[in-house]
């Protein structure tokens, strides 16, 4: 049965959003999936040793997905879509610092699977297990 909702949603526009995307993310596993958030400091001592500084740019977000298994079908069409030229792409993610949905420009991170369930004959997988990867904001103000 095919999802409805994705837990991201991805495409080559700053208008990709919920209705307007490419590739919708499935939702990943309870537990797996990891929300951060970076900020960059541009900082020194002073004479008296205390830290001075301040925040360069904005606050940016890494999005970590995991799937205990993922049919081999929907993980092959996510990886052609980022193979196929899309380095940076627009992500349409919530926002879990300010609980609401946002899209921002991101690129993908480590992409990492285990085959399961592959076929002696084919030497292809129906599944793979333990498949991950995560997507990261490129910090565009």
């Amino acid at each position: 049965m095919e999802e409805k909702t994705g837990y991201i949603y991805l495409g080559s526009s700053p208008a990709t959003d919920r209705e307007n995307y490419a590739i919708m993310v499935p939702y990943p596993d309870e537990g797996k999936a990891p929300f951060e958030t970076s900020r960059m400091v541009d900082s020194a001592r002073n004479a008296n040793g205390e830290v001075v500084g301040r925040m360069v740019g904005r606050s940016v977000h890494k999005q970590s997905l995991a799937w205990s298994v993922m049919p081999a079908e929907k993980w092959w069409e996510m990886n052609r879509w980022f193979d196929d030229g899309h380095f940076t792409f627009y992500c349409h993610y919530f926002n879990h610092n300010f609980g609401r949905w946002e899209t921002r420009l991101f690129y993908l991170g480590d992409v990492k699977t285990n085959p399961f369930v592959v076929s002696t004959e084919t030497g292809e997988p129906r599944f793979y297990k333990d498949a991950s990867f995560n997507v990261i904001d490129c910090g565009v103000v």
